[in-house]
């Protein structure tokens, strides 16, 4: 494991914890900290690119090769895409920091961060944000 490696996943730790103790303010800089830091090249993918220096922020919807079917046991069944896990890395990174916005009561900051995400939770947390946004207008 790297420093770099280290170095994030002692963050996440911190960014639960803070939460957990309703230091947000805090929370929120560490989660800050954690996206600033640069992905490592070998485990970069088009699309984790959106915070990236020089990069795009188009993002692909569908793996490939990720196919959910049901097992062979004498029944035909039919294979569909499946969309980005939740437990993703570098997703579950936007969604800390989305997180730690929302608990600092930044809702447009939080559906900012959320925007590209297809994770259940960070769908529902943008979503139930933006309406929070809505709401208070």
């Amino acid at each position: 494991m790297g420093t770099k490696d280290s170095c994030r996943n002692e963050l996440r730790t911190a960014i639960r914890h803070l939460g957990d103790h309703c230091l947000y303010s805090a929370s929120k800089w560490a989660a800050e900290l954690l996206v600033g830091i640069e992905q490592d090249p070998t485990k970069f993918t088009p699309s984790h690119a959106r915070f990236q220096r020089g990069s795009s922020s188009i993002r692909r919807r569908f793996r490939t090769g990720d196919i959910t079917s049901t097992p062979t046991v004498g029944a035909s069944y039919v294979s569909t895409p499946v969309l980005e896990e939740d437990n993703e890395a570098v997703d579950s990174d936007f969604y800390l920091l989305a997180k730690s916005y929302f608990d600092c009561r930044e809702y447009r900051r939080a559906a900012h961060v959320l925007r590209d995400q297809t994770g259940k939770k960070a769908v529902f947390l943008r979503c139930y944000a933006l309406y929070l946004v809505c709401s208070n207008s």
